[in-house]
């Protein structure tokens, strides 16, 4: 299929400037060359007409010009964020702000040398939620959480959240929201709230609940986002690194591109399962409308060293019930090495005879991938469902008890494994195999039976 990949809006300005110095004032510039100067507007509190950029610094003050870092009129990014109009900039100065920010403007965040977004134990937001009981609200407990389309954040490190570095969140009414950038930020440290799982935790995602593990959602997170980029952010020390989930809507047509994401020990490195029991009607035909984890393109990124203290692959494509949908998404160009379970997996879990899931369609072209399945003190390979097991090194892994599942690996680099590729069972699994290459693998491609 054709991947709509989102616009790459800013691209040519954050990239280059993005953490650096000269950051703020450079984005201000053009902003005042596209004729939204910075001191067009009087006031302060982001009520007035032509209002476009905002400051926020740890010495602001209400009053002041709002002109630069010096003058700033802001001492907390959510109260510039609640101040802002729709399209306006918020430049973050350097320092350390101990808040849980929700965004529902479209706006864009830029945090400009060395803002840091510190995640604390309470707010005063509540977001929609699926947890263990089902539909409903809890605290907004991510860091950064995006609630509205056509956001870009970008230049923070963002740690110590109970949920999620950064989140990017349809909702129950709305459904999915479109064109987030996430990009050029540190995301450390987050999912406090579930090492290990709590059932009790008021963030609902850090318990676990059937298939789907307790893991706060992981370092960052699109759920019920489309046409949005994830690009050039370090992503480590979180449960898992990177997740795209279905709960409110669909997720799709998304570009993670150029992430490290690496040590992130409990889970995978990038996660893209079908949670949604809505992704296919009761014939099985999909429904890409209502729900689904689909047409997404991870491509050079670095993943390495993920899992290893609970149980996670490098990139990870699987299903949570019947119903649910993960299919005719890319991985693409990526290293991707050390990691708990196989470097690339694809994992339908067993479900009841007549029942239908969506794992088909996705493809795993030009990567270099290493030594992966390494294991952990926990888990020796991957336990897979039942008595079906993969206690080898293995570079990519397409396992199937119970539904036909298609998969395309080509021109990939497999270096140090026992299985170079893994497939099983009971023939469910098609593959077609072109022009991948194996240096010090044991088997190029296993069946199994």
């Amino acid at each position: 299929m054709n991947h709509l990949l989102p616009p790459r809006r800013r691209r040519a300005v954050l990239g280059a400037f993005v953490g650096a110095s000269s950051a703020a004032l450079f984005l201000v510039a053009g902003a005042q060359a596209h004729g939204h100067a910075a001191d067009s507007h009087p006031g302060k509190h982001g009520h007035q007409h032509g209002l476009r950029i905002l400051y926020v610094s740890t010495k602001g003050a209400s009053g002041q010009a709002d002109k630069s870092c010096r003058t700033a009129a802001y001492s907390s990014v959510q109260s510039a964020v609640n101040d802002a109009a729709s399209g306006a900039m918020i430049v973050v100065c350097g320092g350390t702000y101990s808040e849980d920010v929700v965004i529902s403007t479209p706006l864009t965040l830029m945090g400009h040398s060395g803002a840091t977004i510190q995640g604390v134990k309470t707010t005063t937001f509540t977001c929609d939620q699926l947890g263990p009981t089902g539909p409903g609200h809890a605290p907004c407990l991510a860091a950064i959480t995006i609630r509205s389309s056509h956001v870009t954040v970008a230049g923070f490190t963002v740690k110590g959240a109970i949920g999620e570095g950064i989140l990017a969140t349809g909702s129950l009414q709305r459904g999915s929201i479109r064109d987030v950038t996430i990009e050029h930020n540190r995301v450390a440290g987050n999912d406090t709230g579930g090492i290990p799982p709590s059932p009790t935790s008021p963030y609902p995602q850090c318990a676990a609940s059937g298939q789907v593990p307790g893991d706060c959602g992981e370092g960052i997170h699109l759920m019920g986002v489309y046409h949005s980029e994830v690009v050039s952010n370090f992503v480590s020390h979180n449960s898992g690194g990177v997740l795209l989930t279905d709960e409110f809507g669909p997720t799709h047509d998304n570009l993670i591109e150029k992430n490290v994401v690496t040590k992130n020990l409990f889970d995978c490195g990038v996660t893209a399962p079908g949670h949604n029991p809505n992704a296919l009607d009761k014939d099985g035909k999909r429904q890409p409308n209502v729900a689904g984890v689909y047409g997404n393109v991870i491509r050079a990124n670095v993943i390495t060293g993920n899992g290893t203290q609970g149980e996670g692959a490098g990139v990870l494509f699987a299903n949570a019930s019947a119903g649910t949908g993960s299919y005719d998404n890319l991985v693409q160009g990526n290293f991707i090495s050390g990691n708990e379970l196989s470097g690339v997996t694809m994992h339908a879990h067993t479900i009841a005879p007549g029942a239908f899931e969506d794992l088909s369609g996705n493809r795993v072209i030009g990567n270099t991938i290493g030594r992966n399945n390494v294991g952990s003190p926990h888990v020796a390979g991957d336990p897979l469902d039942g008595s079906v097991t993969d206690p080898e090194t293995t570079g990519v892994l397409v396992f199937s008890a119970s539904v036909p599942v298609t998969v395309t690996i080509a021109h990939n680099k497999i270096a140090g494994d026992h299985f170079g590729i893994w497939l099983g069972v009971a023939g469910q699994v098609r593959a077609t195999l072109n022009d991948n290459r194996f240096r010090n693998v044991n088997v190029a491609a296993n069946t199994a039976s």
